[in-house]
């Protein structure tokens, strides 16, 4: 960066040379300074209104300010005095404090050196009778027993003051190359400059480590003071006149001289290396490290006949000196920040009244241009009647600048970075928004809200009424919170109403209904907003689709179902099952089969109660410009036949011509299933779409076999078929006319002969065949032919045989069966019988417990009364016997016959028991049936039939 240009610059007559200018002020007004001023109060401009400050001197705790009267002030940060010592007569040239802040040494014109300590009364003072110019105590001058100081002035003597055991002796360490200007002490290390340059000294070894010559044409030291600085225990600033010098001082490792460095005339021990030089276009009146940096208190010298004037420090016309500027420089001369200082009567000062002094500060600290909280280094530039501090500029101040100047952004990130006071974001925020929409960057205004307003509820508020008073509201609806912070529901409501009544974010408008949950606003303000727009041209597909959801929201289903169907939303089937909106669906058949027919189908199907078949293809029909309205009507007629084959039977006509152009396939099956079709409508559809079996059907079922058959034979050309075809009609005559017709083909009378065994001799066939007609493979058919007919004779006798012994097993069967008697008694008799009875076996009791269960109807020829004694049933309380023959009996009735059948077979009499008598009830069971035919003499038999006869 060029270097600040003179306020009173010169004006050309150029004008590209004064809009350069412009612009080149414009850029350097836009660097951000690194330091920021302000003047010490307190005690300072008091005690500067009758003295003027010569030096100052910066301790960790507190401040010390030389006077020309030869007053040492203490001070504070803040600029209060704290102490007072009048140490000289003469002006006070330079003072140091010690490491720890315990003792103060200051040197004067006088000729003497006091060190005083500031928090006992011990004093001491030393006389050198020639002007001091300058002193520097041991680093750690409180700890040692042998407090040195080394100090020097116009004598040219530098003196190494060390207390023995006999009191304070001096040790000249250096003389004769003209008065001492300047000296520092760091840790061992002493740096001095004379007239001939800059010499370090080891007090540890007690040997001269290097000597770095005075910079060519630089002013004498006593009109502009060379200026030394340690940045740390090995590196040495060095700023006389125009030049600056960066010396490295480090253990000697015999390290060659690299390009880069100057190598130094070196000690056994020590290596010195220049490691930064460069000139400069203004005076150095003080210098001090800033982190990788510099500051330099710069003093700028009179042009006189357009050239600067390095000859003299004094201003060739009194009043006329410059503002002394505060420059932070890299070690390669590049110019980070410029500032004038607005220092008090600085138009009479000579570069030599103004000194620069820095406080302690860990190097180690500074990181990327800031340093970490109470790290800062301080710096203090010293006039005769002015004090200023000057120190980095924290984040605060970065911040604020940047607002000033209109970099809001980059504010915005220096606070996100966390770098500033949590605060300082609403401050930022606001300005920030406020200068985007002044700008009309309404679109980054809005993304960063989030960032900016947070969980303030009464922010977001307020910025989205602003966006609508706007009519930018759209923009920001995206970012707006549901929660943390969840506004009013007015906000969200105003919003969506935004998004509805612009066309371009109809689709954020849908996206934004899906996202918010329901119950951070009312859907009906906006349900209200939105319905009057639906039959405008500024209707869209989103508004729709957003309207339908917010009716899903309200409640109000079917009027989402309509909006969804006329969108045709693959999901709305799971929305009609969710919501039983069945009854809706009779209004939007065209839509539900074009959305999805495969699912549409089985619907309409399973609600035909609602929805008419008629219904359905009228509206499939009133669709025709819409989608193929007749493929659907296939779809829907074929599922509708297959679940119920007589609720379409008025558009079976229909439904034959959307087979034939759809699905052929499946033509033949329905014109077999179907009787609700017009036979002529279906021939004439089969023969322009030339279907030939369909029509082969067709023609049988008018009757019009023999046109069948011709068309069998002569376009289908198979005699199979046509075989089959005629003997399912069961008409002779249809014979001899497929013969007549195969008789002149001889391929047909082959496969004719094979196939007609079973359906016609095969003689007769052979008879009409003329004379001479070569028929292929006659010889094989022939033996075929024969073969199948002895085969089927076999068969037919197997089965008659199979037939007549089924016959007669049967009838034995039933012969059998017939002849039983079924008992029937009441539960006291039964139960009787089972006590008496115990041994019985498990067949009889579950055969008894069946007949006792039975619910009895009688069907007796009889009607109610015993075939014997002609008595009704209902007066004897005993069991009845009922045989197959319909003929009921007493059990008493019947036993007295059953007694004299016996006796005139058997003479000898026996009485029956319940076992035998048990013997006579129903079972189904083989084993008794064979058990039967030995005990056929002892049967219960019907009196009155003869089949039962004895």
């Amino acid at each position: 960066m060029s270097p600040k240009p003179p306020e009173n610059g010169m004006e050309g007559d150029d004008e590209r040379e004064e809009e350069s200018e412009e612009e080149n002020s414009e850029e350097e007004e836009e660097d951000e300074p690194r330091l920021k001023y302000q003047r010490m109060g307190g005690s300072v401009p008091t005690l500067l209104q009758s003295d003027a400050a010569s030096c100052v001197a910066i301790a960790e705790r507190m401040i010390a300010l030389g006077t020309h009267s030869g007053s040492v002030h203490i001070l504070d940060f803040l600029g209060n005095q704290v102490k007072e010592f009048i140490a000289h007569t003469a002006a006070v040239n330079d003072l140091c404090f010690d490491i720890e802040g315990e003792y103060i040494a200051s040197c004067s014109d006088d000729g003497s050196v006091v060190i005083s300590s500031l928090f006992t009364d011990e004093r001491m003072k030393f006389e050198y009778h020639r002007p001091m110019k300058t002193i520097a105590l041991d680093p750690d001058y409180v700890r040692k027993s042998s407090r040195r100081f080394v100090t020097g002035g116009l004598a040219g003597h530098l003196y190494f003051n060390v207390k023995k055991w006999i009191g304070y002796r001096d040790q000249v360490l250096h003389s004769g190359e003209g008065p001492i200007h300047s000296v520092k002490w760091r840790a061992s290390l002493i740096a001095w400059a004379n007239d001939a340059g800059v010499k370090v000294y080891d007090a540890a070894n007690d040997q001269r480590v290097t000597f770095i010559e005075r910079p060519r044409g630089s002013p004498r030291p006593e009109l502009l003071l060379p200026h030394l600085v340690w940045q740390d225990d090995t590196v040495l600033v060095i700023g006389w006149g125009t030049s600056v010098k960066i010396v490295s001082i480090r253990s000697n490792q015999n390290k060659g001289a690299n390009g880069t460095y100057k190598n130094i005339q070196m000690s056994s021990m020590n290596q010195v290396d220049i490691v930064a030089s460069f000139q400069t276009t203004y005076f150095i009146s003080g210098i001090a490290p800033f982190g990788d940096s510099l500051v330099v208190l710069a003093y700028i010298p009179v042009e006189e006949d357009g050239e600067k004037d390095f000859s003299s420090t004094i201003p060739s016309r009194q009043g006329n000196a410059q503002r002394p500027e505060v420059r932070v420089v890299t070690w390669n001369n590049d110019e980070l920040a410029t500032d004038a200082l607005p220092i008090h009567g600085f138009e009479h000062y000579k570069a030599k009244d103004y000194s620069l002094a820095h406080a302690p500060f860990s190097g180690s600290s500074y990181a990327g241009g800031q340093w970490a909280a109470g790290d800062e280094p301080l710096y203090y530039i010293v006039s005769p009647k002015d004090v200023v501090i000057a120190k980095p500029r924290d984040t605060e101040d970065h911040i604020s600048w940047l607002l000033q100047h209109g970099y809001h952004e980059k504010a915005l990130a220096a606070v996100e970075a966390g770098q500033g006071r949590s605060e300082l974001l609403d401050e930022v925020g606001t300005r920030y928004l406020d200068h985007l929409i002044v700008e009309r960057k309404y679109a980054e205004a809005a993304s960063l809200c989030p960032k900016l307003l947070r969980g303030s509820a009464s922010a977001w508020e307020r910025w989205i009424f602003h966006f609508a008073h706007l009519r930018q509201l759209p923009v920001l609806v995206p970012y707006i919170p549901t929660e943390n912070p969840r506004l009013r529901d007015t906000a969200y409501e105003v919003a969506l109403v935004a998004l509805a009544t612009n066309t371009s974010f109809h689709k954020d408008l849908l996206s934004i209904v899906k996202t918010w949950p329901p119950v951070i606003y009312s859907a009906l303000p906006v349900i209200s907003a939105i319905e009057p727009q639906l039959n405008t041209s500024s209707s869209t597909d989103a508004l729709k689709e957003a309207l339908a959801e917010l009716y899903v929201i309200d409640g109000q289903y079917e009027k989402a179902f309509s909006l969804y169907a006329d969108l045709m939303k693959p999901d709305i089937f799971d929305f009609i099952d969710n919501h039983d909106l069945h009854d809706a669906i009779r209004e939007k058949v065209a839509q539900l089969m074009m959305i999805d027919c495969k699912r549409a189908v089985p619907l309409f199907i399973q609600h035909r109660d609602l929805i008419s078949p008629s219904d359905v293809v009228s509206q499939l029909r009133a669709a025709k410009n819409k989608c193929d309205y007749r493929y659907f009507l296939h779809l829907y007629l074929h599922s509708l036949f297959e679940a119920n084959p007589h609720a379409g039977r008025d558009l079976h006509d229909m439904q034959v011509e959307l087979y034939a152009d759809y699905d052929p396939k499946m033509l033949l099956p329905f014109l077999r299933s179907s009787q609700h079709y017009t036979l002529e409508k279906a021939h004439e559809i089969c023969v322009k779409r030339d279907l030939l079996r369909e029509q082969v059907f067709i023609l049988g079922r008018m009757g019009n076999a023999k046109q069948a058959l011709a068309v069998i034979i002569n376009k289908l050309g198979d005699i199979e078929e046509a075989i089959e075809f005629v003997s399912m009609q069961h008409d002779d005559e249809l014979w001899e006319e497929l013969i007549k017709q195969c008789l002149n083909k001889p391929e047909m009378v082959g496969v004719l002969l094979e196939h007609t065994v079973g359906n016609l001799d095969p003689l007769y066939i052979v008879n009409m065949v003329p004379n001479g007609l070569e028929i292929p493979r006659l010889r094989d058919r022939l033996v075929k032919i024969i073969t199948d007919y002895r085969t089927e004779t076999s068969l037919r006798h197997g089965c008659n045989d199979i037939l007549k012994a089924d016959c007669v097993n049967l009838l034995i069967k039933y012969y059998k069966e017939a002849r039983r008697a079924i008992c029937l008694s009441n539960e006291e008799d039964e139960f009787r019988t089972k006590r008496d009875n115990k041994n019985r076996s498990s067949q009889f009791a579950e055969r008894s417990m069946s007949i006792r269960t039975m619910e009895v109807k009688s069907k007796v020829r009889g009607g109610t009364r015993c075939c014997m004694c002609f008595d009704p049933f209902a007066i004897h309380d005993v069991s009845i016997y009922v045989f197959f023959c319909c003929h009921a009996y007493h059990e008493t009735c019947l036993m007295d016959s059953i007694d004299s059948i016996i006796s005139k077979k058997k003479p000898v009499a026996r009485t029956h028991t319940q076992d035998e008598l048990s013997y006579y009830q129903y079972d189904n069971s083989d084993e008794e049936d064979e058990d039967e035919d030995g005990n056929d003499d002892a049967r219960v038999r019907c009196i009155l039939c003869t089949t039962a006869a004895g």
